[in-house]
C-alpha cells in the first residue's frame, strides 16, 4: 500500500510542480508565441495556480483524495487536444508545442496510472 500511495503523492506533486511552471509562463504570452492572448492567459495562470494548490491539498490525503485526479486527468486531455487544434490552427507553431506533446502524455499517463493502482484501496486499509 505504501508504494500505491508514494505514487499518488508523486502525481499530485509532478502535476503542482507543472501547473506552477505554466501559472508563471502564461502570464508571459510574447514568450508563448501569442502576445495578444493577454487577458485569457492570466486567466489561464490563476486557474493553473488554483489547480496546483489542489493538487497539494489532496497530497495532504492522498487516499481520501486520490479522486482529485480523474478531474485532473481530464483536464490534461483537454489542454492537450486545445494545444494540438492551436498548432493546426496556425496560433502557434509545432515547434513551440513539441515539449508539450512530449510532456502532457506523460504526465496523463501518471496521473492516470497512480489513480488506477490505487483504486482499490479503502479508506482506513492497513494492508
Amino acid at each position: 500500500m505504501k508504494n500505491k500511495v508514494k505514487w499518488l503523492r508523486i502525481s499530485y506533486w509532478a502535476g503542482a510542480i507543472g501547473d506552477f511552471i505554466i501559472a508563471i509562463l502564461v502570464l508571459i504570452p510574447e514568450r508563448m508565441g501569442v502576445p495578444s492572448y493577454v487577458y485569457p492567459m492570466g486567466l489561464m495562470s490563476a486557474v493553473a495556480f488554483s489547480w496546483g494548490c489542489m493538487l497539494i491539498w489532496a497530497d495532504r490525503e492522498p487516499l481520501e483524495r486520490k479522486w482529485i485526479l480523474l478531474p485532473t486527468i481530464l483536464v490534461g486531455v483537454m489542454l492537450l487536444i486545445a494545444g494540438i487544434y492551436s498548432v493546426y490552427a496556425g496560433v502557434i507553431t509545432i515547434r513551440s508545442y513539441i515539449p508539450n506533446l512530449i510532456l502532457s502524455p506523460a504526465i496523463v499517463t501518471l496521473w492516470s496510472f497512480s489513480y488506477y493502482n490505487a483504486r482499490d484501496i479503502e479508506v482506513g486499509d492497513s494492508t
